[in-house]
């Protein structure tokens, strides 16, 4: 089942103006059941909100199987999710109002769309995934209200698959992205690795430490986070969860842990997680751990490694120029 390639223009060309400055963008094809015999065609958009949250603009047509425009809605409005992009395959919530004209045989209203429900997406690689949806809808027409629809009102389940991807800032090449690392630094690599830092620390901040250079050399996995290798935030998460304690699973996520730390090299602590961003003003894209004597610990693209935070060092300065904080999860 395909989306018309007609309504997919027309909804591309009503795409708010802003879009290239959201993280995701989703494309739905669906069926209304219980009754309204409809096909659900959807756009939006899903940016960063707040720790598991994310939100966007959605863009919602729904048209009856034989009726067509004699009865349909058409509608925009905005979407709040919970749970996406936590890692490869896995579930998350949905819920959202959109508002808009609804036709019937005889007349049209204003009518508000409510929409509340979840999905399952696997993300074989950060830039795109595949997925479906449940949802219950209710087309409050006129409206009243979810809670008090109108006689004339339609509601029911919906099945949908679509696809996402990324979308605007973020997504070139050089750039790091959640839980990954550049795929092609604008910079030379470091002709040899810096050498394993005598670790300072003591206590659980020095545990930490050496739990994490336990994992050197593992290779680069997206979504992982034990023995067939590591992603950024899940190398940091593992290594702390060895000595039970908990930090959350994305980089963004991690962004918001413990206490904050000012970003100078005089302030870090073995233990400290690194925060770094693609570009200037951007969200937290990257993460690493501080280890001592100006070295840090991460999973790039090639695997579990030690960094500089040296300007002399090709690979360290082009780390120190999106070095944009650092957090203390062990006090």
């Amino acid at each position: 089942m395909r989306p018309r390639t007609e309504l997919v223009a027309i909804l591309a060309g009503l795409a708010p103006a802003g879009l290239a400055a959201q993280t995701d963008l989703d494309l739905s094809y669906g069926r209304w059941y219980s009754g309204n015999r409809a096909a659900s065609y959807e756009l939006r958009t899903d940016a960063p909100l707040l720790g598991v949250f994310s939100h966007g603009f959605a863009l919602q047509v729904l048209v009856h199987d034989s009726l067509g425009r004699r009865r349909a809605f058409y509608g925009g409005g905005w979407e709040v999710h919970g749970w996406r992009r936590q890692r490869v395959l896995g579930p998350y919530a949905l819920a959202g109002v959109t508002l808009g004209l609804s036709t019937d045989t005889g007349d049209q209203q204003l009518a508000a769309l409510w929409n509340v429900g979840g999905g399952v997406e696997w993300r074989p690689v950060w830039w795109f995934a595949i997925g479906a949806e449940t949802r219950y809808r209710v087309e409050d027409r006129g409206p009243r209200g979810f809670w008090g629809p109108g006689a004339g009102s339609r509601r029911g389940l919906s099945l949908a698959v679509g696809t996402s991807v990324h979308w605007g800032a973020g997504s070139g090449a050089g750039e790091v992205e959640p839980g990954a690392a550049p795929t092609r630094s604008p910079l030379p690599a470091p002709r040899s690795a810096p050498s394993v830092p005598l670790i300072t620390a003591s206590g659980m901040a020095g545990d930490v430490v050496h739990a994490a250079l336990d994992a050197l050399g593992r290779p680069y996995q997206w979504g992982g986070t034990a023995a067939n290798g590591f992603d950024c935030s899940g190398l940091i998460q593992y290594a702390y969860a060895l000595h039970s304690i908990r930090v959350p699973r994305t980089s963004r996520a991690q962004a918001t842990a413990g206490a904050e730390v000012t970003p100078v090299a005089e302030a870090l602590k073995p233990g400290d997680i690194l925060l770094f961003s693609a570009r200037p003003g951007g969200g937290v894209t990257h993460v690493g751990m501080y280890v001592g004597e100006l070295k840090f610990i991460h999973s790039s693209n090639t695997g579990v490694r030690l960094s500089r935070l040296e300007v002399h060092d090709p690979d360290g300065a082009w780390w120190l120029a999106r070095w944009v904080g650092a957090r203390r999860i062990i006090p």
